[in-house]
């Protein structure tokens, strides 16, 4: 076997299967009687960026000692051939399907994450997207995994100049040296990185870093080393990588491990244990080798670009969990359009085509693209193909969430129009909030609503009935769970909390819910102010990706079913926030607070829940937080039942 990297190595392409292979069953999210199958199949794409560091490593280093150089030139345009035509076939596949199948809301991310996309630079867009409250599933995002090749350009913009400087400069042993101190350096970034912000650093390029100089490390050392040395002292580590590899795929999940970083390690070393023992005879290579491996790796790459928006709309289409029969079709279109995608796209213009059409289907390529992000960007998206087609269906109810969402943020925005407070922001507390004074009658009683975005929903419910709260005012301040002890110390400093009367606690109750209704009551709870604590509203679960309404009339494809829905709620309700509302009183009670039954506004007797209005409108956006005519129905409910008189006589009762 050659020294040099860039000689065609079979067991490169088998472990590109593998890594790939772990991918896709990932994102399937195959449901086991323990979670789901293969949970750490996320960890594949960390073996791509070793990978891909050992491999383009290996050829700048190659053609250093061919040239005496590196033409950067030359290696941005390789780039260029292997990335971006099976990338924009797969963006031109999903422009249709996109506009027949996403909401307005929906079609307006996916065209900027199209742009994302061929900037690369869509790790920090999905970074912000998906930190935002409320947002989406991830699942439901088709370019959405465009992320790891972001980071890999971005890497490939700076490593290559790094190595044309330094080249000339040292020897293979000080480079050595020099890049095992990075990966090393770099791997204390990620480490650090991750224990302070676990999802700014699976999406930040300097906590990937290291795992593409660990390939670089092991370019330079098969150059070093030669590979009879290699397989005499290290006959087993092959077996024991793949092991390794196999176990962390099988046992490992994203959310308790430290990723990228500690626990990562043991797939980087084993990634480097297969790549540096490779040998023509040995077991593990051999089978690396095997020809349905390879054929597998050379589509890898084109597998990894089609199977998730394939998933992602595959979900959007399913009314339901998607069964296996969906996944199975979703794994074969996949392979089929992967296949078809790599021998008349990816291979000819990679190495075929010349540059001039190249750069021609590039540009005719980029049309489509832009002419649907400006369409999305400069429209309310009420002619896409989904709009249309859902008009009829939903009638007076509107069929995009977001927008309902984005609506109820806006009384609290017009009674503050200098402050935007939306899902972007909702996490913490408003300027507003902290630092203005809402209360301006003299001879109301001021109550104070705070809790999370739950809290929003009760203020819009009460404000919009406000004639008949005659002698109240509201103000509303923000609480999250993430940084309760530092949002309550904020609250007790503001002008709202010293003027108010009435301090209403209105959260949304999560498992921790004891212990920090207790720390809330232990905040708020005297200077002589009156204390309610609100349980839980009612919440409700389709089994699907959709709300109730939206699933219930996907459902029937029957407007005039929406008069059943509301008789039929209470068969989807969460009972465990229900059972919850016993505990939340028992706490408020021995507080000395009063307990009002916010599950009560929403389901007024045992038989139903309202989700759609008498007008036919929704009054939920999700599964929980309420629409603006939700909340105004709600919140007549709430007058009647009598919130707010003599409060301190009685508890209104779950």
């Amino acid at each position: 076997m050659s020294t040099s990297s860039s000689s065609y190595r079979p067991e490169i392409d088998g472990m590109r299967a593998i890594a790939v292979s772990a991918v896709i069953l990932y994102h399937l999210k195959i449901q086991t009687s323990e979670g789901t199958f293969l949970p750490g199949g996320f960890l594949g794409v960390d073996l791509f960026f070793v990978l891909s560091g050992f491999l383009i490593s290996g050829i700048m280093l190659d053609e250093f000692s061919r040239t005496g150089g590196i033409s950067v030139k030359q290696f941005y345009l390789r780039r260029a051939r292997r990335i971006l035509p099976a990338l924009l076939l797969v963006m031109l596949a999903s422009l249709p399907v996109a506009w027949f199948l996403l909401l307005p809301s929906e079609l307006d991310r996916f065209s900027l994450s199209l742009v994302a996309a061929l900037g690369f630079v869509s790790n920090g867009f999905w970074f912000f997207e998906l930190s935002e409250y409320g947002a989406q599933s991830g699942l439901l995002q088709p370019f959405l995994h465009t992320w790891s090749l972001a980071i890999e350009e971005q890497f490939y913009l700076l490593f290559p100049p790094f190595l044309i400087l330094l080249l000339p400069r040292v020897k293979m042993r000080p480079l050595l040296w020099i890049l095992v101190a990075m990966t090393i350096a770099g791997f204390a970034v990620a480490a650090i990185t991750t224990v302070l912000h676990p999802a700014f650093s699976f999406y930040t390029p300097t906590s990937r870093a290291w795992e593409m100089l660990a390939g670089a490390v092991l370019a330079v050392l098969v150059r070093e080393i030669g590979p009879a040395t290699r397989w005499r002292i290290s006959r087993v580590i092959p077996a024991v990588s793949l092991v390794v590899l196999i176990g962390a795929f099988v046992t490992q999940d994203l959310v308790s491990m430290q990723h990228p970083g500690l626990g990562t390690v043991p797939v980087i070393l084993a990634t480097c244990g297969l790549i540096w023992c490779a040998e023509r005879n040995e077991p593990v290579t051999r089978l690396l080798s095997l020809s349905p491996l390879v054929w597998v790796g050379k589509l890898s790459y084109s597998l990894y670009l089609w199977h998730f928006p394939i998933f992602a709309f595959g979900r959007i289409m399913s009314i339901d969990k998607p069964t296996p029969t969906e996944m199975i079709a979703w794994t074969a279109l996949t392979f089929a359009l992967s296949a078809i995608g790599y021998y008349l796209v990816e291979r000819p213009f990679r190495f075929q085509v010349p540059w001039r059409p190249f750069a021609l289907s590039a540009a005719a390529a980029l049309v489509p693209v832009a002419a649907i992000t400006i369409f999305s960007v400069t429209t309310d998206g009420s002619q896409s193909g989904r709009t249309q087609a859902l008009a009829k269906l939903y009638g007076p109810a509107e069929s995009d969430n977001a927008t309902l969402a984005a609506a109820s943020w806006q009384l609290l925005n017009k009674r503050f129009p200098d402050e935007e407070i939306g899902a972007w922001n909702a996490l913490r507390p408003s300027e507003s909030g902290s630092k203005e004074l809402w209360f301006e009658s003299a001879g109301s009683a001021n109550v104070l609503i705070i809790g999370d975005s739950l809290s929003k929903d009760v203020y819009n419910a009460l404000t919009l009935n406000a004639e008949r709260f005659p002698n109240y005012e509201f103000a509303r301040f923000n609480l999250h769970r993430s940084s309760l002890d530092e949002d309550l110390s904020l609250l007790r400093d503001t002008p709202n909390f010293e003027a108010a009367d009435v301090i209403m606690v209105a959260p949304n109750y999560y498992r921790e819910f004891r212990t920090a209704l207790q720390t809330i009551l232990e905040a708020v709870n005297h200077d002589g102010k009156t204390v309610l604590v609100l349980g839980n509203t009612a919440k409700f679960d389709a089994g699907g990706p959709r709300p109730l309404f939206d699933w219930f009339l996907m459902k029937t494809q029957e407007t005039s079913a929406l008069t059943e829905l509301n008789a039929l709620a209470t068969q989807y309700e969460d009972r465990r926030a229900q059972d919850q509302n016993s505990a939340i009183r028992e706490i408020a009670e021995a507080a000395g607070a009063t307990y009002l039954s916010r599950r009560r506004l929403v389901c007024p007797d045992e038989a139903s829940c309202t989700l759609v209005t008498k007008t036919g409108r929704k009054t939920m956006y999700d599964d929980l937080h309420w629409t603006l005519e939700g909340a105004a129905l709600f919140g007549q409910r709430a007058a009647s039942a009598g919130w707010l008189r003599e409060i301190e006589a009685r508890a209104i009762n779950d």
